[in-house]
C-alpha cells in the first residue's frame, strides 16, 4: 500500500510536469522523449520475460502495452494542452470507478459495502471539483475535446490495469512492467523523426527535470510500485488510492504553475479524502470470489497472490 501511495504521489505530480514539458514541445515527441528513456532502463527486466513468452500471452502483454501506453498516456498528454493541470489531475480520479468495475466485472473482485460508499463519497468530491469554477472555458471546444480525451486515458488505464495483473502473477512485477513499457514504446519509435535537435538544444533544464521526472518517476517507478502493490493487495483495494491523485495534481499545479485554487477545490478534496477514509483504504483487503464459469475473461483465475 505504501509503494501504491507513492506511485499515485507521482502520478498526481505527473499532469503539473507535461503541462510544464508540453508547452515547450509537442505531445508526440515529448512521449518519444519520455517513453524511450523509461525503455531503455526497463529493457533488462523485459528481456527475460520476452525469452519465456508464449502466443497466449504475448497476445494479452501487446494489449496491455498499447492501453498503457498508448490508449491512456497519448489521450491524457494531448488533452493537456488545452486544460490545467489541476483540471486533468481532477478528471484523472475518475480512474478509480474503471478499475472497479472492470475488477469486479472480469475478475470478480468483491467490493463491500464500506468500498461503494466511500467510493461514493469520493466521487461526489470529484463532482464537486470538476462543477463550473473547476472548469475554465468550459465552453470552448478545445478544453471539451481535452476533457473527452483525458477521461478516455483513464478508461484505459483501468483496462491495462486489469489485463496487465496476470502477467504479472506469472512473470513478476518488475518483468512484466518493463515488458509492457517496451512494448507500448515500440509503436512511438515510427516517430522519432518529429524529434528536432536544434528545438532540443533550446528546451530549459526545467523542461528536462520535467522529462527526466515523467520518464524516471512517473513510467518507471510508479509502474512498478503500482502493479506490485495491485498484485499484493488487490485490484479494488489498491484502487482506492487513486482518489487521491487529484489532491496532489491540485496542489502540485498551485505550487509549481501558480494555478489558483477555489473553495470549490478545497471542498472537493476534502471530499475525497473522506472517500477515501470511509472506504477503509488500510484495512483488510476484501476477499476474492471463485468465477462461476471456471476461467475468467483474462484468462486467470481470480486468486490474490501474497506478498512475497
Amino acid at each position: 500500500m505504501a509503494g501504491g501511495l507513492v506511485a499515485v504521489v507521482m502520478w498526481g505530480l505527473a499532469p503539473v510536469a507535461t503541462r510544464g514539458a508540453v508547452a515547450h514541445l509537442a505531445p508526440v515527441p515529448l512521449l518519444v522523449l519520455r517513453l524511450g528513456l523509461a525503455t531503455l532502463v526497463l529493457l533488462p527486466w523485459a528481456m527475460p520475460v520476452f525469452r519465456r513468452l508464449r502466443p497466449r500471452p504475448a497476445g494479452r502483454l501487446a494489449a496491455a502495452g498499447a492501453l498503457g501506453f498508448i490508449g491512456y498516456n497519448l489521450p491524457v498528454t494531448v488533452g493537456l494542452q488545452w486544460l490545467s493541470a489541476s483540471t486533468a489531475g481532477l478528471l484523472l480520479a475518475t480512474e478509480p470507478v474503471w478499475v472497479m468495475v472492470l475488477g469486479y466485472v472480469f475478475l470478480a473482485e468483491r467490493a463491500g459495502a464500506r468500498t461503494w460508499l466511500g467510493s461514493a463519497v469520493a466521487l461526489g468530491g470529484v463532482a464537486v471539483l470538476a462543477g463550473r469554477g473547476a472548469l475554465p472555458g468550459a465552453d470552448g471546444y478545445r478544453t471539451l475535446a481535452g476533457a473527452g480525451l483525458v477521461l478516455g486515458g483513464t478508461l484505459a488505464f483501468g483496462a491495462y490495469t486489469i489485463v496487465l495483473r496476470p502477467l504479472s502473477q506469472a512473470y513478476g512485477v518488475p518483468g512484466a512492467t518493463a515488458a509492457s513499457t517496451v512494448v507500448g514504446t515500440v509503436p512511438y519509435l515510427a516517430f522519432a523523426g518529429t524529434l528536432s535537435l536544434p528545438r532540443l538544444g533550446r528546451l530549459t533544464p526545467s523542461v528536462w527535470g520535467e522529462l527526466a521526472f515523467l520518464a524516471l518517476g512517473s513510467s518507471v517507478a510508479g509502474m512498478l510500485l503500482w502493479n506490485r502493490a495491485v498484485l499484493s493487495a488487490g485490484t479494488t483495494r489498491v484502487s482506492l488510492l487513486l482518489y487521491l491523485e487529484p489532491v496532489v495534481s491540485v496542489l502540485g499545479a498551485v505550487i509549481f504553475l501558480g494555478e489558483h485554487v477555489t473553495l470549490a477545490t478545497m471542498a472537493g478534496g476534502l471530499l475525497i479524502l473522506a472517500g477515501v477514509a470511509v472506504a477503509g483504504t488500510l484495512g483488510s483487503p476484501p476477499g476474492p470470489r471463485r468465477n462461476n464459469v471456471g476461467h475468467s475473461n483474462v484468462g486467470v483465475t481470480n486468486k490474490q497472490s501474497a506478498p512475497s
